[in-house]
């Protein structure tokens, strides 16, 4: 018995993390091809640049090993699409699939959980604080929802937490290692979105003065940390001087760096500040309008969450003031200024959407952690039923999250839509296997990108916008009203497309259904 108490107090905590690293893991790849139930365009775009890149060199549009990707009328963070490219030459062994484009981002959250975990226990130096974050990492629904979902920036996140990580340990250790790699990992971040671009300078620069100020870190130092991010991420400095003076083309280290999304600087400006500083802090700590990462109800983190959040991040302002009227360094000014850099970035830029600002989430963290932290000293001798009390309502908010996103969650009532298309493969092979025509109509609200993630082909053949041919049928990617009714042609339409279905109807030709959940094959004998 004395044996079992020895190794239940020894191996408890790695035991408690590795259970709620294997909770993480399941709902992260638990029905991960079919959940969310739709693709998303930029989601189509990236994972068919990313073939593209793999098998030719080239992204969709021709552009030859592109530092930063073109999509539409912008552009893909480079991060994300040379990972995926790589997994496609690798593990896909050249084929693309929706479990293989997810991959980065599943492996990106699963990273957060053990950095998140990491970085608490190194600032409050409490194995119980560390668990309660990993509990808080694995269960809450954005850490989940957005491991589901492949937009290139959502890397941004478990990159900056990396960098972090390491700097704490070099505020805490002064090993210059720690720092390199810190800079290092900070200039990594900025091949992982674009608005990186400004937040790591923004908060290098504040952090280096605090820094400086508490007499935690010399000059020569911050100036080789400085050095370590401008060298990692000199590809990134090149391309954001190509944007700023319009450069021409410049090829560098393999790469073609040119100012692809150059008027998406046009964005920059104080007009709307604090109405976006608003409008993201309401929306990061509730839901905003897209449902991929984060529903109503059940927001972000849980409406449990946003009290203590408030409480933790007053509790790191009052922190940081009494380390500059003291001239001490403390660790909660970390989260603190990366914090207000990513605010002044959003502010700059302007944001409606969640993803935009998921840098956010390990600063949430850290605040909900330090609020959870200071409610129990407070509380003293009665922290222990507190905390119990807290963790039933957390689990309770968790199953009920379960529930809901693995039984009812669905994005199908907002197709047919231009940003977001319901898998048609399985009505596009049924058509190939068992029907012979001339031309194919795929109901896909003119964006073949939705094609050709399906039935990827070599960009070089893919450039008209509207139809694509094999040699021996032709794709057309719209049908509307007015889409030709030929008995040469089959037709694969959404259900709710009353437009094509009444002009079908009015056509007055005798016609063949296969129904499928949401779509029709139409063809004619």
């Amino acid at each position: 018995m004395k044996d079992l108490k020895s190794l239940v107090k020894k191996y408890w905590y790695s035991a408690a993390i590795l259970l709620l690293f294997l909770i993480a893991v399941f709902l992260r790849v638990y029905r991960l091809e079919s959940l969310p139930d739709v693709l998303h365009i930029d989601e189509a775009g990236l994972g068919y640049n990313a073939w593209c890149l793999a098998h030719y060199g080239t992204d969709r549009y021709l552009n030859v090993r592109p530092f930063y990707p073109q999509n539409f009328y912008g552009g893909q963070s480079p991060l994300y699409t040379y990972l995926l490219a790589l997994l496609i030459r690798t593990v896909g062994q050249g084929n693309l699939s929706l479990t293989l484009l997810k991959i980065p981002a599943v492996l990106a959250s699963l990273l957060l959980f053990f950095v998140g975990t990491k970085s608490i226990r190194l600032v409050f130096d409490d194995q119980k604080w560390s668990i309660a974050a990993a509990f808080l990492l694995a269960v809450c629904p954005y850490y989940i929802m957005s491991a589901r979902f492949a937009l290139d920036c959502n890397l941004m996140l478990c990159c900056s937490a990396v960098a972090l990580l390491f700097f704490i340990r070099f505020t805490q250790t002064k090993t210059l290692r720690n720092l390199i790699l810190s800079g290092v990992f900070f200039g990594i971040t900025m091949y992982s979105y674009a608005l990186s671009y400004f937040l790591i300078p923004i908060f290098l620069i504040c952090i280096s003065l605090y820094l400086l100020y508490t007499k935690e870190i010399s000059f020569r130092r911050v100036l080789l940390w400085a050095a370590c991010v401008c060298i990692t991420a000199l590809p990134v400095i090149l391309f954001v001087c190509s944007l700023l003076f319009h450069w021409e083309t410049i090829h560098f280290l393999g790469l073609t760096i040119s100012p692809i999304a150059s008027e998406r600087m046009s964005d920059v400006g104080v007009t709307s500040f604090w109405e976006n500083i608003k409008d993201i802090i309401k929306i990061t700590l509730t839901c905003g309008s897209y449902r991929l990462d984060a529903v109503p109800k059940f927001y972000t983190l849980y409406p449990l969450s946003i009290p203590f959040i408030v409480l933790g991040f007053i509790g790191a302002v009052y922190s940081f003031l009494v380390s500059l009227y003291k001239r001490t360094f403390q660790a909660d000014s970390i989260y603190l200024l990366f914090f207000l850099s990513g605010l002044i970035t959003i502010g700059l830029s302007g944001s409606g959407y969640v993803y935009r600002a998921n840098s956010f989430f390990i600063c949430y963290l850290f605040f909900l952690i330090k609020g959870l932290f200071l409610c129990c000293r407070f509380l003293s001798s009665y922290h222990t039923g507190f905390m119990l009390l807290l963790s039933a309502g957390y689990l309770l908010w968790c199953i009920s999250f379960c529930s809901f996103y693995f039984r009812v969650y669905t994005m199908t009532d907002v197709c047919p839509n231009y940003l977001y298309s319901i898998s048609f493969r399985e009505c596009v092979d049924d058509v190939n296997l068992n029907l012979d025509y001339a031309d194919l109509y795929v109901d896909l609200v003119n964006m073949k990108e939705f094609f050709f993630f399906y039935y990827p082909t070599s960009p070089y053949d893919t450039q008209d916008e509207e139809t694509f041919t094999d040699g021996i049928h032709t794709y057309h990617f719209l049908t509307d009203y007015s889409t030709k009714i030929s008995p040469s042609s089959v037709y694969v339409v959404y259900k709710k497309n009353n437009e094509f279905l009444q002009n079908l109807s009015e056509s007055g030709l005798a016609y063949q259904t296969w129904e499928y959940p949401y779509y029709y094959v139409i063809y004619f004998e």
